[in-house]
């Protein structure tokens, strides 16, 4: 980590960020997230380690035990550029808003 922040997250998330200055790398897999987790706290810096939710979710033992682990760098999760996972809208809520239409299941 090269800057006092990196982020691991989707690719449109890390780009995001990459518009402010924070490098990052980019996951879709949880292979992917765990070698770029232990990359990024293998150099044990001082600064902060951003992840999104669904990295979390990837490998929760790895955060967990970096966590417990009270050493550099400082971990945070933050929500992904569609928001945070418990307050995302589903898809028929989604298109009630857009178009005034309430999506009902008829169930048969």
């Amino acid at each position: 980590m090269s800057s006092s922040y990196h982020i691991i997250g989707d690719q449109d998330t890390v780009l995001g960020y990459r518009f402010a200055g924070v490098t990052g790398d980019a996951v879709s897999t949880p292979e992917e997230a765990r070698a770029a987790f232990a990359h990024a706290i293998r150099e044990n810096k001082p600064g902060v380690l951003l992840i999104t939710e669904a990295v979390e979710e990837m490998i929760p033992e790895e955060v967990t035990a970096h966590r417990k682990s009270v050493t550099p760098p400082f971990l945070a999760t933050v929500p992904d550029i569609w928001g945070a996972r418990n307050k995302r809208k589903s898809l028929a809520a989604l298109i009630g808003e857009a178009v005034g239409i309430k999506i009902v299941d008829s169930g048969g």
